[in-house]
């Protein structure tokens, strides 16, 4: 092979490499913007739509911690986002990433870690973290418990996969009366399928970067579910039109100017989930959370 020829295929490749690992630092950044947005309240066009904090205030306080899902309630928004995981000893904990390594003093898979360890585990990463440096990692009834006292709703994303049954979630919703209020979003079809047989009543949403026709039928399969898509990816085209003849409710993420919640106002959506916009006037509703688990899980 010519040396010429040889040290063309060497840059391409090369190229190829640095698009790959540059293609996946613009895709962290995307998933963990919050730390580096800023609030940008009173956003008039929230007034009509369902807004969605995303891991709490996290342009304010460290993401999916006690503080940032307080505050994203004081703030007015009707919904707080989340991610749950599950640890070794199978229990579900917040937290995005497979690993405790980017947010906290610790390492290690969370499937890997018991509760007992992760509770011991420090938050040291993240908006305002100098404001709160004393946030752990919250339990998913922590979680509910803070979201409902502050009167929004919890959208759950389910990031652990496997063979589980999903009762306890289910159950931590019943216990708090909100089985027809809070949002499962996953990109796990199936597991999506699994819950809805244990809780006909719960939304529902499918993850996913475009708005593929293989989600819209799901989504009609499984009841009372909608899709959660990428709004960087997804235009105003004739699938987008096929989702609002339906009427599938659609979720864009993650919205963090009034131009792009602009245009999925225009193309349908229903939903924006936000680490900056906050509401223009409160988005809450008055409720309270009821008895105890027992009189509500029958």
């Amino acid at each position: 092979m010519p040396k010429a020829l040889i040290i063309v295929l060497l840059v391409l490749a090369s190229l190829i490499i640095v698009g790959i690992i540059a293609g996946k630092k613009i895709m962290e950044y995307m998933e963990n913007a919050s730390e580096y947005a800023k609030l940008k309240e009173g956003v008039e066009l929230t007034k009509d739509m369902n807004m969605i904090a995303h891991r709490g205030l996290s342009a304010v306080a460290p993401e999916n911690t006690i503080s940032a899902f307080k505050l994203a309630a004081k703030a007015g928004f009707k919904y707080v986002e989340t991610d749950i995981r599950r640890t070794k000893d199978g229990y579900w904990v917040v937290m995005h990433d497979a690993t405790v390594d980017r947010m906290t003093d610790g390492t290690g898979a969370i499937e890997e870690l018991t509760l007992e360890e992760i509770r011991k585990l420090k938050i040291t990463r993240g908006s305002g973290i100098e404001k709160y440096d004393n946030e752990g990692v919250p339990t998913l009834k922590e979680y509910v418990d803070v979201v409902t006292s502050g009167g929004s709703y919890p959208v759950i994303e389910i990031k652990a996969k496997g063979t589980f049954d999903f009762k306890d979630l289910v159950y931590t919703l019943k216990e708090y009366n909100i089985t027809d209020k809070a949002v499962v979003i996953d990109y796990d079809i199936d597991q999506l399928r699994t819950i809805r047989k244990l809780c006909p009543e719960l939304q529902m949403q499918i993850l996913g970067h475009v708005a593929k026709n293989k989600f819209i039928k799901a989504a009609e399969e499984i009841g009372n579910c909608g899709l959660d898509i990428m709004h960087n990816l997804q235009t105003d085209n004739r699938t987008m039109k096929r989702i609002r003849e339906k009427g599938l409710p659609i979720n864009f993420w993650t919205v963090d100017n009034e131009k792009t919640l602009e245009k999925i106002y225009k193309m349908g959506a229903s939903y924006a989930t936000t680490n900056t916009l906050a509401p223009v006037v409160s988005q809450k509703d008055d409720f309270a959370p009821i008895a105890s688990a027992d009189e509500v899980f029958q």
